[in-house]
């Protein structure tokens, strides 16, 4: 009896033609808008790249005694520090073609930048900051040393530097450079292609409605009770075919913009199971709140409000990357997962997200299908 149901509700599914439409034109019209809206903005989010920063050093400046330390550690970020000790910056800059050049006068330092190397001139100012913080808790040390040893410190007249400068520490110099870890560039048709077939995926009750909807108007429930079926079988007599009919759709969304837009999914099976498993917890999530209020209407409100707002901060209209709501508030929308894991996939060829998408959209079946199943024993005895 189920087997038939199944059959009979996906062909019903497949002959709407607003199902086609919704769940295979409507992703890919939206990518097409919020791809080519948003182009300039990821294109502006890449990684930086290896550059030189010129300076010029000043005879006894402070900076001196750890220029080499500097130098290395900076190595290490990409940037190279390279001596030009006769010239003037804005000269040694046109004429190296420098992005940023750093003079090193006694006490202080001026950082000169060009107005489209900001990323730069944060990168070189950083390495600075992280300097002097390092050099000052060192002078520190040094001085707690010397009173620890019995030494006299310094007198009213002569300064920390100066004392320092002729006891010298004989610790080696360090820096605590601290680099984060940085998510490589994506583009705008790789994002949206693929975060607008998820958001569509969560809408999937809409592909039911036509069905739930007859069920009730034409008294088809009670023809389930006479046949013996039970609460469960009920429920996924409507939960299969809704699930395949919407996976069938956004599968082929996902094709045709992979061939004819070029979109990248990056690991296939991986990417596979993410969006299966999703596409699964958003029909059940659905599912439960129609069972919860035995109104298709009430339903779609209700799912379309809570869809939204989970795609709201889970990246579907403006980018996780660049959103500014707070991280907790993401992690509470189980469409985050799947993006970040779908996305990371794409650019980077692996996430940690994928896991935690997967144990969110299992959790999610779990749990709603259980509270469907209640709910609709609870409706059949009231």
């Amino acid at each position: 009896m189920i087997r038939h149901l199944i059959k009979n509700n996906m062909k019903l599914m497949f002959r709407n033609p607003a199902n086609l439409f919704l769940f295979i034109a409507g992703p890919l019209l939206v990518l097409s808008v919020l791809s080519s809206a948003f182009s300039s903005l990821l294109e502006s989010y890449e990684k930086q790249e290896p550059f030189t920063v010129g300076y010029r050093l000043a005879e006894g400046s402070f900076y001196a005694a750890g220029m080499e330390t500097l130098k290395t550690v900076a190595k290490e970020a990409d940037v190279t520090f390279e001596e030009y000790p006769e010239g003037e910056p804005k000269e040694l800059m046109d004429s190296h073609d420098f992005k940023v050049f750093v003079d090193f006068q006694e006490e202080t330092c001026v950082i000169w930048k060009r107005e489209d190397a900001k990323v730069e001139g944060q990168t070189v100012e950083y390495l600075l900051n992280t300097y002097v913080l390092e050099a000052d808790r060192g002078k520190l040390k040094f001085m707690t040393a010397m009173a620890g040893q019995g030494n006299p410190l310094p007198s009213a007249g002569e300064s920390m530097e100066e004392e320092a400068m002729d006891n010298p520490p004989q610790e080696e110099f360090s820096l605590d450079l601290r680099r984060p870890e940085f998510m490589p560039a994506i583009n705008s048709t790789d994002y949206y292609g693929i975060v607008e077939v998820v958001y569509f995926g969560w809408c999937a009750l809409v592909c039911a409605a036509g069905i739930l909807g007859n069920e009730k108007k034409y008294g088809i429930r009670k023809k389930y009770q006479v046949a013996g079926m039970s609460q469960l079988q009920v429920y996924l007599g409507r939960l299969i075919p809704m699930f395949l009919v919407v996976l069938i759709c956004e599968a082929i969304a996902a094709v045709i913009s992979a061939t004819i837009l070029d979109v990248h999914w990056g690991d296939f099976l991986q990417s596979a199971v993410v969006m299966i498993l999703m596409v699964l917890a958003a029909s059940a999530f659905e599912l439960m709140l129609y069972a919860l209020t035995d109104s298709m209407v009430l339903s779609i409100i209700l799912s379309f409000s809570i869809v939204w707002v989970w795609g709201f901060f889970g990246g579907t209209f403006e980018t996780y990357i660049f959103s500014s709501a707070p991280k907790q508030l993401k992690l509470l929308s189980p469409i985050y997962y799947g993006n970040r894991a779908l996305t990371e996939l794409s650019c980077m060829g692996h996430s940690d997200f994928v896991v935690s998408s997967l144990l969110v959209s299992a959790g999610m079946v779990i749990g709603c299908s259980a509270l469907a199943v209640l709910f609709g024993m609870a409706r059949k005895r009231g």
